[in-house]
């Protein structure tokens, strides 16, 4: 081969390699010169002198960008932004973001860029903005999020998307993601969502109540504690009387005539015909006493633990027959016995 013939093909690998580096897409926008007045809306608030410095950064980045060195330009771009949003930087920043591979984060910065119509950039690049636009927008999916739950907070693959009740739709990269609802006293819900370019993929995330389940209605076991403790004061009463009637029936004996040789019921009944009823009474008395802190203690202990297996739980909720759980103390009295019957439905 000849050196001239072989200076042509390096030279045209040369440019081969030079086309390739070039950028995919459009090219960027020129430094906005008046950029409109200073009503104009991505003017408003913003002095001459941060506008300034904003088109030194947009210029380094459109340098950059020629090189090609997208992510330095588009890190330029975005410093431009945050001093001056103007729709020009927007669309620089989504050029080369789609260079980048970036398609989504592209496709909002050109919905910034087209935001206040052609003015700003003028009618060329606005045609090529939105052409831009309907080309990103081919690659990525679209998710369509809803979920009726109160203060339910709805994420895409770990990033918060909206509070519920509501629904929200997003564009997202083609690909799988995870869709997450979750709330305070609520099962979480999760579901994993595969979206193909240029499609719509549609998700439901109602939630279920989580509950603090009881077995029983809070007052029930209560109530059991209550009634054995009021069993139990009865039977400190009847105690009490049964001491009275002790202690005078002691009194009266005593002034028996027979009290000193030994008394039979005839010799009593003979000396004193209402001695021996309060007797009577008072070992009764005594007996509904023992009977009521046996039945009150024993009532009480069934509260304490009914009060505990009553501790609330959480768990999903579900239609429930009230009808169907209950608790029935009914009281037992008898001539020697004072009780009381619990029974419990669950």
């Amino acid at each position: 081969m000849k050196p001239t013939n072989l200076w042509i093909v390096i030279g045209v690998i040369a440019c081969g390699l030079m086309a390739g580096g070039t950028p995919l897409h459009a090219q960027p926008a020129d430094v906005p010169s008046a950029a409109g007045s200073d009503d104009m809306p991505w003017n408003r608030g913003v002095a001459t002198e941060r506008r300034a410095e904003a088109r030194e950064l947009f210029l380094e980045g459109n340098r950059l960008f020629k090189i090609p060195l997208f992510a330095r330009a588009a890190d330029k771009y975005g410093e431009a932004l945050s001093k001056w949003k103007h729709p020009a930087f927007y669309f620089n920043l989504a050029i080369a973001q789609m260079n980048l591979g970036q398609d989504l984060e592209a496709r909002d910065s050109l919905e910034q860029a087209l935001e206040h119509g052609a003015e700003p950039l003028g009618p060329d690049r606005f045609k090529e903005a939105q052409k831009q636009l309907l080309e990103v927008q081919r690659h990525l999916g679209r998710i369509r999020v809803s979920c009726p739950t109160p203060r339910a907070e709805i994420t895409l693959d770990g990033v918060p998307l909206f509070i519920g009740p509501g629904n929200r739709e997003v564009w997202v990269k083609a690909q799988a993601h995870e869709v997450a609802a979750k709330a305070s006293d609520y099962v979480t819900q999760s579901r994993r969502v595969t979206v193909g370019a240029g499609t719509l993929k549609s998700v439901d995330l109602p939630l279920r109540k989580l509950i603090q389940d009881r077995p029983w209605s809070a007052w029930k076991p209560w109530a059991v504690v209550g009634g054995g403790v009021a069993i139990a004061a009865a039977g400190g009463v009847s105690q009490s009387l049964s001491s009275r009637n002790f202690k005078a029936y002691d009194a009266a004996f005593v002034k028996l005539p027979c009290a000193t040789s030994g008394c039979t019921e005839q010799a009593i009944d003979a000396a004193s015909p209402h001695l021996s009823s309060r007797l009577t009474r008072a070992r009764l008395e005594q007996r509904i006493a023992v009977g009521g802190y046996i039945a009150g203690g024993a009532a009480v202990a069934a509260g304490v633990v009914l009060v505990f297996l009553n501790r609330p739980h959480l768990t999903e909720q579900e239609d429930a027959n009230p009808n169907t759980t209950g608790i029935a103390v009914t009281p037992a009295v008898s001539a020697d016995m004072l009780g009381v019957l619990v029974t419990v439905s669950h």
